[in-house]
């Protein structure tokens, strides 16, 4: 797998496989009667990778955190399944991340677990 040019495992998952593209906002018009849009979104589909119980060295989590902090609006990513996307980092919790065991200085050879990362397709 990979993100822009950093290379991952594939033991990532995608937790959020099946999406539906379309919006909807409803409200209540002062008669009472509910008042309903609904339209097809052009691009927004989620995309979140988690490694769960697989490790992964906390140089590439630093990596990852490096690369979203760029603020860069797309680059490219690979999942394992060979398909390209263009995305960008969903700024909301781009990279989250645990450490396998506590560690008072952790290396970058530490590993972390429960490794998420959220993008936004565009």
């Amino acid at each position: 797998m990979m993100i822009d040019g950093i290379e991952l495992p594939d033991d990532f998952e995608r937790i959020d496989p099946y999406y539906t593209p379309f919006v909807l906002n409803k409200q209540f018009a002062g008669s009472g009667a509910l008042l309903v849009e609904m339209a097809q979104q052009q691009a927004g589909e989620p995309i979140t990778l988690n490694s769960g119980d697989f490790w992964i060295n906390k140089s590439v989590v630093d990596a990852l955190l490096a690369h979203a902090k760029q603020g860069l609006a797309s680059f490219q990513i690979t999942l394992p399944d060979e398909t390209s996307h263009s995305v960008m980092w969903d700024y909301n919790a781009p990279v989250t991340a645990q450490p396998l065991r506590r560690e008072t200085y952790p290396t970058p050879a530490s590993k972390m677990v429960n490794v998420q990362l959220k993008f936004i397709k565009l």
